[in-house]
């Protein structure tokens, strides 16, 4: 039985997930999630690293978690995951073929980025014989190393750094979705945006999107001349003309959430593109479902307003299906932020060799 820690090194927040991982089953042993003071800055706190780095001793001190066995994760722009198909070869000749490979996908030079990749198919044909798929994933080294230094600072290592938007597959994978095949998967954050669309063995597209829910706060902030903490409090909201109300606005549920709508254009535009990328290279394939996660996934109706705008079948992530916990002890967290917890989760499920 071996234990893993996922820990989302949030800009508004920690989260973490301790999973027990005993044969096939998972249970969860400890999680949680500690706020950030609320933060204006288009960056939140990603750059206060003894900020972060004490808020990382506070959590594992005080809920006992196992330090040493810590997977963390990265996004954003620095971030970059491609799909590839190379000639079949060998294990010990693809690690060295795969600097050249990555010379040819990656927009960063070679020398500021850190590599790694995992075969997806071999023995597919191709137009010069015999071909694999792999995944190829490229990190600056300005960026992992920025991170570390937030675990140096905390007196830890982690034992892994994945990436974010990877570890929503890793749940894919243990739920055994059926039918794969054109169903993207949506992680909204507060500023960036995990995208994945897969086919029936394998993430086709991975991308990061600039926008979150703070571009919807922000929309709110303009369009009824709110503070951006009070924006906050009426996106977070049950019933959001109730609370704008209470701060003084004489507004409508109906044109709340007609700003949350419109302020959603610039991730529908993104996720369309996207989403016709895939079409165009599956020989007209569609994507035929989403399914949405992360803390912006629980605004009221955003599920609905995106399955208007997109036309397609929206469902919420549960990323503890399968996985066994306390109804009693989470009670206050589970179920009803589940969505929330899916990139904890993901890397929580990656095993850790040592121990």
């Amino acid at each position: 039985m071996g234990i893993t820690v996922g820990l989302k090194i949030g800009s508004t927040s920690l989260k973490f997930v301790e999973l027990l991982h005993k044969k096939n089953e998972y249970k969860v042993r400890n999680l949680g999630k500690e706020d950030f003071p609320l933060s204006e800055k288009r960056e939140g706190y990603v750059n206060y690293t003894s900020f972060i780095a004490q808020k990382i001793k506070d959590v594992i001190r005080k809920y006992n978690l196992s330090y040493k066995r810590i997977v963390t994760g990265i996004e954003g722009e620095s971030v970059v995951v491609r799909l590839i198909r190379v000639p079949y070869m060998k294990d010990s000749e693809l690690h060295e073929a795969i600097k050249w490979e990555a010379q040819e996908h990656l927009p960063y030079p070679l020398d500021d980025v850190a590599l790694d990749y995992y075969v997806l198919k071999r023995n597919l044909l191709g137009a010069q014989g015999r071909e694999m798929s792999v995944l190829l994933a490229g990190v600056k080294k300005q960026t992992i190393d920025e991170h570390l230094q937030i675990f140096q600072e905390a007196g830890l290592c982690p034992a892994i750094i994945d990436v974010n938007s990877l570890a929503l597959y890793n749940i894919c994978e243990r739920i055994k979705m059926d039918k794969k095949e054109g169903t993207a998967l949506l992680n909204i954050g507060h500023y960036i945006t995990n995208l994945l669309i897969l086919t029936e063995d394998y993430p086709f597209l991975v991308r990061d999107i600039k926008f979150g829910g703070h571009n919807i706060t922000l929309s709110l902030v303009e369009s009824l001349g709110v503070a951006y903490r009070e924006a906050e409090e009426i996106k977070k909201a049950r019933i959001f003309s109730e609370r704008a109300q209470q701060l003084g606005k004489s507004v409508s549920e109906e044109e709340v959430e007609e700003i949350i709508r419109s302020s959603l254009g610039e991730l529908i535009n993104e996720v369309v593109r996207s989403f016709e990328y895939f079409t165009s290279n599956r020989e007209g394939s569609p994507v035929r479902k989403v399914i949405i996660s992360g803390g912006t996934s629980l605004v009221k109706n955003i599920d609905v307003l995106l399955s208007q705008e997109l036309g397609i079948s929206i469902e919420k992530m549960n990323p503890f299906a399968n996985i066994s916990y306390s109804k009693t002890d989470f009670r206050e967290l589970l179920p009803s932020l589940s969505p929330a917890f899916a990139v904890p989760v993901g890397l929580a499920l990656r095993e850790i060799s040592y121990v």
